[in-house]
């Protein structure tokens, strides 16, 4: 999208940029706050609903089957009816779901509250990087994508604390009811804003959104179960899904992005940027407990280094990648987890080599999940395509995410020194993720 077309929409909606952009940040704060007030109230909800910690984990499994599915949809179905429109959707389903845990009677009616809320947070996270796409003048885009990594940072962190804080003062319902008043505010907020989007007007592809749904669902219970059986039925599907959308007038699943090399590169560098933000992320508690022997408060407040470095780095990364390009930030994130997850494989051995590392990691994730994988893929995409083209980014990234806990699982279980095995195949993917943008970079400088 051209400035000249920023420009008009700003005029007509109703609301300055920076309101409208502040709203979008909160519903990503919002939906980060939430996966982290969740954790400290879990032994307790596994008391109020008397089921086991292997049963409770579904809580987690159902929240990340269901996002993973309606990000690609909503992302594309933001294209067809309007990204306000499917942001409020999301706002309002994310209100409903914390209401339907809050309030559920028994397990299974909290389990579909936290479905309602993934379907929500589907329809919160891809559309603001497209909105902002759509809102700022490519010279400034780097910059306002980056306050995304802020914000999702920043509720991360804050909701352990918040759920510590909240189930030792309160019942855990709160952890829920916390939400509503937000989300009321957000979306009343937003329906202010009076956008000029310029939508398609094609019939919706519902054969193809409930084909990708059963592909996505059957690729990441394949990864996480290591079940080779819903893996061949995530490809059989994947196959039928392949040769429906290229009948389709707009079809959920653009197969162009997979054919052309531009875009298949930023796709699999998602998928491996996931995979390493995973491994960072999920293992590193149990990582300084084992290797350097923390005890397991200590352990979990040992990371806070990592996420802060991740945030500062998501908005320095979107600054620099409206100085440098995308592609080059790129390069530089990469390098920097490869050569932590080599240090956290074989040089480690003591805390302040461990924090050095970690903040190293955190830099470098908080570049490779950030604004420039975003502004790659948007280079790809036409401008009424915008939505679905982060969905697909945010869809490889959290495929990734799930590969890395199983991955994990396999080396911890297999080896004695299973850490070292972990984060050598994590430093290899970062290396394959700067060999992915290094072919990028050669290419657009050949052509």
């Amino acid at each position: 999208m051209n400035t000249q077309t920023t420009t008009v929409e700003n005029h007509r909606q109703g609301l300055n940029r920076r309101l409208v952009t502040f709203l979008f940040l909160a519903g990503i704060f919002l939906g980060a706050l939430d996966h982290g007030i969740v954790g400290p109230a879990l032994s307790t909800i596994f008391t109020t609903f008397q089921v086991s910690s292997s049963w409770g984990v579904w809580s987690f499994t159902i929240y990340t089957l269901v996002f993973a599915i309606s990000i690609p949809v909503l992302a594309k179905l933001s294209d067809r009816f309007g990204r306000k429109e499917t942001f409020q959707f999301g706002i309002a389903a994310f209100a409903l779901g914390s209401l339907i845990a809050a309030l559920a009677p028994n397990f299974l009616v909290f389990l579909l509250g936290r479905a309602v809320q993934a379907v929500g947070a589907g329809g919160i996270f891809p559309i603001t990087a497209a909105q902002i796409a759509a809102t700022y003048p490519p010279e400034e885009r780097g910059k306002a994508m980056g306050w995304i990594g802020i914000a999702f940072g920043s509720g991360t962190i804050l909701g352990p604390l918040a759920g510590g804080w909240i189930i030792s003062s309160w019942d855990w319902q709160w952890i829920f009811l916390i939400n509503l008043p937000l989300s009321v505010i957000i979306f009343l907020l937003m329906g202010r804003y009076k956008p000029v989007q310029q939508t398609v007007k094609q019939p919706v592809d519902w054969m193809g959104i409930a084909l990708l749904g059963g592909v996505i669902f059957s690729a990441m219970t394949g990864i996480s179960s290591g079940n080779g059986w819903l893996l061949l039925i995530a490809l059989a599907l994947l196959l039928a899904l392949v040769r429906i959308e290229r009948k389709q007038t707009d079809p959920v699943l653009n197969v162009s992005y997979f054919t052309n090399p531009h875009s298949l590169f930023v796709l699999l560098a998602s998928l491996v940027s996931g995979f390493v933000m995973a491994a960072a992320n999920t293992l590193l508690p149990l990582y300084s407990e084992t290797v350097l022997g923390l005890a397991k408060g200590a352990s979990g407040v040992s990371i806070i280094p990592l996420a802060i470095a991740t945030m500062t780095a998501s908005l320095a990364g979107g600054i620099l990648t409206d100085k440098w390009g995308a592609s080059r930030v790129l390069l530089g994130g990469f390098l920097l987890t490869a050569i932590s997850g080599l240090s956290l494989a074989f040089a480690v051995d003591g805390m302040i080599l461990y924090l050095i590392t970690i903040v190293l990691m955190g830099f470098g994730i908080g570049v490779i999940v950030g604004a420039p994988l975003n502004i790659l893929i948007l280079r790809a995409a036409a401008p009424r395509e915008m939505g679905a083209a982060v969905g697909y980014v945010s869809l490889f990234r959290s495929m990734g995410s799930t590969l890395g806990p199983t991955v994990a699982g396999l080396m911890l279980d297999r080896f004695a020194d299973g850490f070292s095995y972990l984060y050598s195949i994590s430093a290899l993917a970062s290396l394959l993720g700067l060999l992915l943008i290094g072919a990028l970079l050669k290419s657009r400088v050949e052509n």
